[in-house]
């Protein structure tokens, strides 16, 4: 099952518009929902997240230690589109709401992917200094 060209638009449409306004609240937010999110669903995502998942750890780890100033190395625009990402992942009515049966996370993965696109380096980088 896929998600329409129309959805996909209006999910991408979404994130980028929704990026442009993000601030440090919105971080915080991201963060404590983000954890939240990955709690509820422990080692069991939804299947559209599933090859996801651990890059929606690390982002939202990213974000935590970035409100928490643990971790500023990364542009402010890195950040405002994980946490982009990550409000879209937390919110149950977004272009598809979530409670839908099998489609409901396909655009989440959709704004993920988006995200990671634009922060995969920084990601990296956020990586090897969380493990060192």
């Amino acid at each position: 099952m896929s998600i329409s060209k129309e959805q996909e638009q209006k999910a991408k449409d979404q994130f980028y518009e929704d990026i442009k306004d993000v601030d440090e609240s919105d971080v915080e937010y991201a963060s404590k929902k983000g954890n939240k999110k990955l709690n509820q669903f422990g080692d069991n995502p939804p299947g559209a997240l599933a090859k996801l998942w651990n890059d929606i750890k690390l982002m939202i780890s990213l974000i935590t230690d970035y409100a928490k100033g643990n971790y500023k190395a990364v542009p402010w625009k890195i950040i405002a589109a994980i946490t982009g990402a990550v409000v879209y992942f937390v919110s149950p009515i977004d272009v598809i709401p979530d409670f839908i049966p099998v489609v409901g996370y396909l655009d989440d993965a959709l704004v993920i992917k988006l995200a990671l696109d634009l922060a995969g380096d920084d990601l990296d980088e956020y990586a090897r200094w969380k493990n060192a």
